[in-house]
C-alpha cells in the first residue's frame, strides 16, 4: 500500500494554485516536470496552471490516480478527502494543519472518519520526498540531498528539512524521506516496517516525538534491526519538552519513561542531539559494526586528540590496551621514521591504542602503525587524524588509508581532517567517512559500537 505514496503513477493535487506564493503551487511546481501529464490540479476556480488542464474536483478526472496531495483550509481538506476516497484513491497526504496539534480533536476524528479504505499520511506534515521516483510534496524551497541509501522519518515538518539540510552538507545520499505530523493513521511503526522491508535503504534515521501501540512498535523495530541500522532522535526527558511535543503535533509525550524505554528495547541507537544522530548516520552508512568498545587513536595533531579521548569518556569508550609484541612493533615503526614520540601509557603503566605523532609523521608512518593497531585482535575500530596539510603529510593519505579498509574490511575506519575539500572528497570517495570535528567522529564510532552491542544481543 505505500509504495502509492513513494512510486505513484499519477498525482492529484487537491488545492493546486495559480498563485506562485501559495502552498498548492509551490509543491505542484515539484510534480511538473517529472510528472507533467501525469499530474492533476484540482481547483475549481482556474482552468489551467502552468498550461495543465486543471479539474473542478477528484470526480472529473480521466483517471483515477495513486496518490492525492491535500493542500486546503481544514474543513475543506476533509471534504477533499472524503471525495478522494470515494474516487478510489488508495494514498492521500494531508498538509492542512489545525488538527490535534492545536485541540481540535474532533475535527481529526471527523478526518479519519472521511478517510474511508485510503490511506493517509498527516495531517499537519510535510509529507514525503522520494529521491529515485522524484515525489517531492515539500513545500519549502531547497537542495535536497542527492540519491542515496539513507531514509528518514520525522514527525516534526521544521526539523526534518534541518535533518535534510545536514544530510546534504555531509554529501549523505538520500533514498526516502517522510513527515507524519499527527499520524493520525500510518505512524512511525508503519514507516520503520516500510523503510526497513527496502532493499535499497542501507540506515533508517528517525524523529518520533511519541510512539504510537509500544508493542507492535518493539516488535516491528527489532525485527529490522536485525537487517539494518535504526537510529532515533529522541526527545529529552523534560516535561517542556512534553509540553511542546503535545502542542506542535499532538503527540503524547509526556509519559517519558515508557518512551524512552520503548526505544531501548527495540534495538535503536538512540542521539541526543541533531549533530550526534547526523554524524551516526554518516558513519554507519559505510562503515561496519563494531564488536566491542576499544578504540585505538592515532593522531598527527595533539588538540583535536584530547577532545576526542573527552568525548570517548562520556561514551564509556575505552583506548585498546596493547600486548608487548604490539609495542614492540610499534617502537619498531617509530625508531625507523625518527618520530619523537612514544607509546601512551595509562595510570597503570599499560600501553595503549593511542599515538599523537605530534604533527611530525608521514603517511607511510600513520598508515603503518594504524595497520599494527588493526591487526591486535582488541582493538574494535579506529580514529585517524592525518592532519592532511601537514607538509610531511603526502595527497595519497586517502588512498593508502583506503587499503587498510580492504585488507581489514570488518573494523570500522573513521577520520577527522582539517577542512580539505578536496582531500576530503577523496577520502569518501573511498567509503570512509570525514567528521567535522574529533568529536564528531567519536559520536560516529559510539553508533558502531552501539550497532555491534545490538547486532550481539538480538543476532548472535
Amino acid at each position: 500500500m505505500l509504495d502509492f505514496f513513494f512510486e505513484p503513477r499519477s498525482v492529484a493535487i487537491l488545492g493546486a494554485s495559480s498563485d506562485e506564493k501559495k502552498y498548492g503551487r509551490l509543491i505542484f511546481n515539484h510534480f511538473v516536470v517529472p510528472y507533467f501529464k501525469r499530474v492533476f490540479p484540482i481547483n475549481p476556480r482556474v482552468s489551467e496552471i502552468m498550461g495543465i488542464k486543471c479539474y473542478k474536483s477528484v470526480f472529473d478526472l480521466p483517471e483515477v490516480p495513486d496518490l492525492a496531495v491535500v493542500v486546503l483550509p481544514t474543513k475543506l481538506a476533509i471534504q477533499a478527502i472524503a471525495d478522494a476516497s470515494k474516487r478510489g484513491i488508495p494514498a492521500i497526504v494531508c498538509i492542512t494543519a489545525g488538527f490535534s496539534e492545536v485541540g481540535r480533536d474532533d475535527l481529526q476524528e471527523e478526518l479519519v472518519k472521511a478517510l474511508g479504505d485510503s490511506r493517509l499520511i498527516g495531517p499537519n506534515c510535510l509529507g514525503i520526498v522520494d529521491t529515485h521516483s522524484q515525489v517531492n510534496t515539500l513545500f519549502p524551497n531547497f537542495e535536497l540531498p542527492e540519491k542515496g541509501n539513507v531514509s528518514l522519518i520525522s514527525q516534526s515538518g521544521s526539523l526534518a528539512i534541518d535533518l535534510l539540510l545536514a544530510l546534504q552538507q555531509n554529501k549523505i545520499g538520500l533514498k526516502r524521506f517522510v513527515s507524519y505530523g499527527n499520524a493520525a493513521d500510518l505512524n512511525e511503526t508503519d514507516f520503520i516496517e516500510y523503510f526497513g522491508q527496502d532493499p535499497d535503504t542501507k540506515v533508517i534515521g528517525a524523529y518520533i516525538e511519541g510512539v504510537k501501540a509500544g508493542r507492535k512498535f518493539i516488535k516491528i523495530s527489532k525485527s529490522i534491526a536485525r537487517k539494518k541500522p535504526i537510529v532515533v532522535l529522541k526527545l529529552p526527558s523534560t516535561e517542556n519538552v512534553s509540553m511542546a511535543a503535545k502542542g506542535h503535533t499532538g503527540a503524547v509525550a509526556s509519559t517519558m519513561g515508557i518512551y524512552k524505554e520503548i526505544l531501548r528495547q527495540s534495538g535503536i541507537i538512540q542521539c541526543d542531539s541533531t549533530s550526534q544522530f547526523i554524524n551516526s548516520i554518516k558513519a554507519l552508512y559505510t562503515q561496519p559494526p563494531a564488536f566491542g568498545n576499544r578504540i585505538a587513536l592515532v593522531t598527527n595533531t595533539g588538540g583535536p586528540a584530547a577532545m576526542a579521548l573527552y568525548r570517548m569518556n562520556r561514551y564509556q569508550l575505552e583506548l585498546a590496551e596493547l600486548p608487548d609484541n604490539v609495542v614492540d612493533e610499534t617502537e619498531v615503526v617509530i625508531k625507523k621514521h625518527a618520530v619523537q614520540t612514544s607509546i601512551s601509557r595509562d595510570k597503570n603503566n599499560n600501553p595503549l591504542a593511542f599515538m599523537d605523532l605530534t604533527g611530525s609523521a608521514t603517511t607511510e608512518v600513520i598508515t603503518e602503525i594504524s595497520k599494527i593497531f588493526l591487526k591486535e585482535k582488541n582493538v574494535s575500530g579506529i580514529i585517524i587524524v592525518p592532519r592532511s596539510d601537514a607538509p610531511v603529510v603526502s595527497k595519497d593519505a586517502p588512498a593508502r588509508i583506503a587499503l587498510l579498509k580492504r585488507e581489514f574490511p570488518k573494523k570500522p575506519i573513521l577520520v577527522y581532517n582539517l577542512p580539505d575539500p578536496t582531500v576530503n572528497a577523496e577520502f569518501e570517495g573511498y567509503g570512509i567517512p570525514v567528521f567535522r570535528t574529533a568529536e564528531d567522529s567519536v559520536d560516529g564510532m559510539y553508533a558502531l559500537v552501539e550497532r555491534g552491542r545490538i547486532l550481539q544481543k538480538y543476532l548472535y
